[in-house]
């Protein structure tokens, strides 16, 4: 199933009996990728049906853009609560299903998963902490009370029972508005948990195995027979091949009709612009010192890689973040130098906290200071964010 992001990464598996594919859907599926997702299913002789719940349940899209709208100011996907409704969409007669994001590599029989017996439980998925690297202990749904942490599941990828989501509709519609009001946040997986947390399954670990941490250890970690979960956006994927789960997308991806010339041609784009964009900075970086001395601020640990990435010079000045009031420092020596230094800062993840806190104070990036980092490369062990290129294809 899938929204506004098109289902490039579901490898659909030639498994008797035949699989039927539903595609949840919204005014956004333009009739090429219709026609692709139809010649996909084509190639392997299943089924496809198309659902736009646009048209199918406009009463359900007014009443979610209704209630969320007003808290997260349109910044969220009118696709990711269609799985709330799923059971309104099908025909009755369908009474199991397997939801998949469209942001999946089903790399395993998918029988596999089909065969898990749900009893009266609503859903069975995978715990969240398994699938995103982290203790769902705290989020605010949990330290609130509603759902036990190690009850808080992952609903990229569900084994559903129909029967129940139809029957609990009310209790449903009940728990979105109680997410919605306590500002919980992706609200349809914080409403499925808040519902049924004390009724589903849990999925063993290989059904929704997510690659942001994967990625990691990809040296060490070998390509196995599970569903790959690729969260996030360049932390995630890339066009990096010595990265096994990069090639691993690539290789269903360029199976698929989404694959073509324009793929090619657009990456060649998004590099041209990458390259003016590299040679502006350049230029942007060029006024921007001169006349004046650098000054460079980082932590102790990276002041040997500052000297030699930047070839400091004798007489510029490095500032060592290191003691409790580091940053009324830092401000001291700008104000002294303002209009005569511009300081190269190279603080990690902080640099957006830093900024905001300067800038608040009247200094100006791009004349008093800038973002150091912008000038690593994977030759400093940053590694290349190429996701920009994949958003263009």
């Amino acid at each position: 199933m899938l929204g506004q992001r098109f289902c490039q990464c579901l490898r659909i598996i030639p498994t008797p009996p035949s699989i039927t594919v539903h595609i949840l859907h919204d005014d956004t599926l333009t009739r090429s990728n219709y026609e692709k997702l139809v010649y996909i299913a084509g190639m392997y002789n299943q089924q496809i049906k198309f659902y736009n719940v646009e048209k199918l349940l406009p009463e359900y899209i007014e009443r979610v853009r209704t209630k969320a709208e007003a808290i997260y100011l349109k910044k969220w996907s009118i696709t990711g609560p269609f799985r709330l409704m799923v059971g309104n969409l099908l025909p009755s007669e369908i009474d199991k299903l397997i939801y998949l994001d469209a942001d999946l590599i089903i790399n395993l029989d998918i029988r596999e998963l089909w065969q898990i017996e749900l009893g009266d439980s609503p859903f069975a998925a995978v715990f969240e902490g398994a699938v995103c690297g982290y203790d769902p202990a705290g989020r605010k749904i949990c330290q609130d009370g509603f759902v036990k942490p190690e009850n808080y599941l992952n609903v990229g990828v569900m084994v559903m029972n129909l029967n129940r989501f139809r029957s609990e509709e009310k209790t449903i519609w009940a728990g979105v508005d109680s997410v919605i009001k306590r500002g919980y946040n992706p609200f349809d997986q914080e409403t499925l948990n808040y519902c049924f947390s004390n009724e589903t399954l849990k999925l063993p670990t290989k059904f929704n195995v997510g690659i942001r941490t994967m990625k990691h250890f990809s040296a060490e970690v070998p390509i196995e027979k599970k569903i790959y979960h690729y969260l996030g956006k360049g932390d995630s994927l890339g066009l990096d091949m010595r990265d096994k789960f990069n090639r691993l997308y690539w290789k269903y991806f360029c199976k698929t009709p989404f694959f073509s010339e324009d793929t090619i041609g657009n990456i060649f784009v998004g590099v041209r612009e990458s390259t003016v964009e590299l040679k502006n900075l350049m230029a942007v970086t060029s006024a921007a010192i001169s006349g004046k001395r650098r000054a460079f601020v980082t932590f102790p640990q990276n002041i040997d890689a500052m000297k030699k990435i930047f070839y400091a010079q004798e007489g510029e000045e490095i500032f060592r973040i290191d003691s409790s009031n580091w940053f009324e420092k830092l401000a001291s020596k700008m104000r002294d130098g303002s209009g005569r230094e511009i300081f190269f800062l190279l603080v990690g993840g902080i640099y957006p906290q830093l900024y905001a806190a300067l800038t608040q104070m009247g200094f100006v990036e791009w004349r008093d200071f800038l973002n150091a980092e912008i000038f690593l490369s994977e030759l400093h062990g940053v590694q290349l964010n190429s996701y920009p290129l994949i958003e263009k294809m």
